[in-house]
């Protein structure tokens, strides 16, 4: 015999003519919208995405752009990884989000004659799958159809990087700007998260100049509430002049803002990192220096640097760490990583991380890129030598966690992202620029290793560095397969 369920709802009849109307108990939907709006947006990305099927009213809920602005004034960056063989394209991406509750929580240490040992680690982290755009994507498809013939299942092409990858440049506000690999040129603005990007137009450099490297980078005007790209390139024989253009997305054309304010290396663009309303990048005369483009003023300023000579440093990123403005240096037997928390100002530099990487415990070498200060104090680090993710936690017994990517390729690129449900469609200045879906355009293509997982595995930090021993080494506090 089957047992019910008592309902904990109160119901109440009410007899009108022989009609019986059944009053229940409040629902979720009877919350005020301000309400729901708020619990929604401190959920994880793949959650929200799936409180988006549960119906039509909150399908429309989160497609509000007042919801996307709201979700995007709390949300905060995350890596998000993807293959970069260099043999192969991969347009799929990874969002990783660290759950600020446990954030890597380390615990169960216990003693056993003076020694400790840790015996479980405990992670705690979301993540979601998404696509960019292929470059001549057109090529592509048309591949992909001479190749299908009478099969129904999609046949899998192998695509050549040169001629199909978009290489990552920054990102701002949820956007993620993407260039070819070499000239820089195409450009494309997208968000991975809802699936729409934005192919900018071609160049006004002379044609006698093809093949010169351009420089761009991605970023916002508070001001105007128009997102512009600003791009450097050189034009002119015999003798080269550097130009600058800016491009307002939406717009038809680009606009000139003249020749260059300084040498070559001011206008590299190395490392470009957007934070409220500029944009800031390294480069390297007699030593390294910050320069900066304010996208409300369409002016270039010049930043003032950390309290020490950079050029004696080996391995040194530009990023953001917790809203700030950040460099992050290895030198010697440290890692520091410098906060400017007083925009324009030397003294300002604050030191939030030092490592020393002299304590008998193994630290890989190359450029280390922050990702994300956690609320608990711990920082979350890329390291592109090794392509593995980096834990740090001054507190911690054992203060180093170190989290190695692995999947249908061993090479990884990380870029540390915002994600948002902003729609490029409201973010367009003019009806002339046609928004672009990931998913529908490229939808016939399948890419080799498209449907394999991603690893993630928490490696002993004496074999962290040799890839080759991957296989053998005893992997004794975790593996973790997502799909």
């Amino acid at each position: 015999m089957t047992r019910k369920r008592k309902s904990t709802a109160k119901a109440i009849e009410i007899g009108n003519k022989g009609k019986q109307i059944q009053e229940m108990g409040p629902f979720i939907s009877d919350l005020p919208k301000s309400v729901l709006q708020d619990v929604l947006t401190k959920l994880p990305i793949r959650s929200i995405i799936m409180c988006k099927r549960v119906c039509k009213a909150w399908y429309s809920l989160i497609s509000d752009p007042e919801f996307a602005k709201l979700h995007l004034a709390q949300a905060e960056a995350c890596p998000l990884v993807r293959p970069s063989a260099p043999t192969r394209v991969s347009r799929t991406v990874y969002l990783l989000e660290p759950e600020e509750k446990s954030d890597f929580d380390l615990k169960d240490f216990v003693g056993d004659g003076g020694t400790s040992e840790c015996i479980h680690f405990h992670l705690r982290m979301n993540f979601c799958k998404f696509k960019i755009p292929l470059r001549n994507a057109d090529q592509a498809i048309h591949a992909m159809r001479n190749r299908k013939g009478r099969t129904k299942r999609k046949p899998c092409i192998k695509l050549e990087p040169l001629d199909h990858k978009y290489m990552y440049v920054n990102s701002c506000n949820g956007l993620l700007f993407l260039a070819e690999t070499f000239y820089n040129d195409p450009l494309v603005v997208c968000n991975p998260i809802t699936g729409e990007f934005l192919q900018l137009p071609e160049s006004s450099k002379d044609e006698s100049q093809e093949g010169l490297s351009i420089r761009c980078a991605l970023g916002y005007s508070p001001k105007t509430n128009q997102y512009k790209v600003l791009r450097v390139f050189s034009q002119g024989t015999p003798n080269l002049v550097r130009m600058v253009e800016l491009y307002t997305l939406g717009q038809r054309s680009w606009k000139s803002l003249g020749t260059a304010p300084t040498s070559a290396a001011y206008m590299l663009l190395t490392l470009p990192t957007y934070l409220n309303g500029e944009l800031y990048w390294f480069y390297y005369e007699s030593s390294y220096e910050i320069a900066s483009f304010d996208f409300d003023n369409e002016q270039f300023h010049s930043v003032p640097t950390p309290p020490f000579e950079l050029e004696e440093c080996q391995h040194v990123s530009l990023g953001l760490l917790g809203g700030s403005l950040c460099v992050c240096y290895a030198h010697e037997n440290c890692i520091n990583v410098w906060v400017m928390e007083d925009y324009g100002t030397h003294k300002s530099w604050t030191n939030r991380f030092s490592i020393k990487t002299d304590d008998g415990v193994w630290w890989p070498n190359g450029l280390y890129e922050p990702m994300r200060y956690l609320k608990n104090g711990g920082l979350l680090m890329f390291n592109h030598s090794t392509v593995t993710l980096i834990y740090y936690h001054p507190r911690n017994y054992r203060s180093l966690i170190y989290l190695k990517l692995r999947g249908f390729s061993p090479y990884f690129e990380a870029i540390s992202h915002v994600p948002s449900f902003i729609s490029l469609k409201d973010i367009l200045m003019g009806n002339d620029v046609e928004v672009l879906n990931i998913n529908s355009r490229c939808a016939e293509c399948k890419l080799p290793g498209e449907t394999r997982g991603l690893d993630l595995v928490n490696l002993d930090a004496d074999v962290a560095s040799d890839d080759r021993s991957f296989k053998e080494f005893r992997m004794k506090q975790g593996f973790y397969r997502w799909q």
